[in-house]
């Protein structure tokens, strides 16, 4: 089963490789950083200047193009190793490969039972005979056994040196990314601390911005870590968010607008509490009802949600100042420039939030 996921996963990504070739990669390079990319009316652009204003762009595409070469290799690895132990045992490559799995796969009966009772509420298995529910979670356990196998032979060519990748993994850039006055910033856990608390502006050693969206569970799930990092970091670091909306969350879009018109108010982060708190509930009465909760001039709310188009120009540039860094999805964040993604741990962005704060 192993075997079949992992050339499937590969002649994914040929064919996603084979399309790809199509743009200049390797843009971390001098050399083909200064390569000719197109003219338009007679005016040349380089690959650099397009990795300029594109650099998450470019990344993705070169990181794609480094885990194929690593999967390449791979596969290449444990087909020499598999005809080895073949033509040691002067039989086939398939029965050579066999045996060397069964024989380290084998999955004992107490191993099945701690399984079976593990999983006995899984949908899969509901509705299953005993028979047909051993036979299923003993093809998972060795299944999950042969993973081990293939990552135990290739971990020991490497460290062998009989397996080398020699093909530069690229390392991400750091983005450059300002702050700007359509940015609602923060300096302290709560919705009020949106003065400067011990360092102001550009002179907060910290800067993160956070791309999301108010219809994204994931980001609804990250929103106790971020209070607790504002927290034990208060006074070192400022907190911006830009918005993401994901086209296939038909209320995020309007949220945003609720959200910016509260800003103009000097509520912003209020109402990102409130629409956070309620994320099932984004309809228009439900924005008029918070903006009652949240202390706004109604009137003066209503207004805005009715003439949105300066709001929804600040959202589109938010979206494009996005997808230029390579955000795909939501949440994102920016720590000094440096990208995480998703619904990350506390533990994650400790991780470089000391890091950038050694290097000051």
């Amino acid at each position: 089963m192993a075997t079949t996921t992992q050339t499937q996963t590969l002649a994914k990504m040929k064919r996603w490789f084979a399309a790809a070739c199509l743009i200049p990669i390797g843009f971390m390079s001098g050399q083909l950083m200064a390569e000719p990319a197109f003219k338009i009316n007679g005016k040349a652009y380089t690959v650099e200047d397009l990795a300029r204003d594109h650099q998450g762009k470019f990344y993705e595409i070169e990181q794609k193009r480094y885990e194929l070469i690593s999967d390449l290799a791979r596969e290449k690895y444990l087909d020499e190793f598999w005809q080895g132990l073949a033509d040691k045992g002067k039989v086939s490559v398939e029965k050579a490969r066999n045996d060397y799995i069964d024989s380290r796969t084998k999955v004992s009966d107490g191993e099945i039972k701690e399984a079976m009772d593990q999983f006995k509420d899984y949908p899969a298995l509901k509705d299953k005979s005993d028979a047909e529910k051993k036979k299923m979670i003993t093809d998972y356990l060795k299944s999950k056994k042969a993973q081990d196998v293939f990552q135990s032979i290739l971990s020991e060519g490497i460290a062998k040196k009989q397996l080398e990748i020699q093909y530069p993994e690229p390392k991400e850039p750091v983005f450059k990314l300002a702050i700007t006055d359509a940015d609602p910033v923060k300096y302290g856990p709560n919705a009020k601390d949106t003065k400067p608390m011990g360092c102001n502006g550009n002179a907060c050693p910290i800067t993160i911005i956070e791309y999301s969206e108010f219809q994204c569970p994931f980001c609804e799930r990250v929103q106790p870590t971020v209070k607790r990092i504002m927290k034990d970091y208060q006074g070192k670091i400022r907190w911006a968010v830009r918005d993401f909306p994901l086209g296939f969350h038909n209320r995020a879009k309007p949220a945003a607008i609720a959200a910016h018109c509260a800003k103009d108010q000097g509520k912003y982060w209020e109402m990102y509490e409130e629409l956070f708190k309620n994320q099932k509930n984004l309809g228009d009465a439900d924005f008029k009802k918070y903006a009652q909760t949240i202390g706004l001039d109604v009137k003066k709310f209503d207004e805005c949600v009715a003439n949105p188009a300066k709001k929804i120009e600040i959202i589109d540039n938010n979206t494009r100042s996005g997808e230029k860094v390579g955000v795909t999805g939501t949440p994102a964040y920016f720590v000094n420039g440096r990208r995480l993604s998703g619904a990350l741990p506390y533990e994650e962005f400790k991780k470089v939030i000391d890091s950038e704060l050694a290097k000051k």
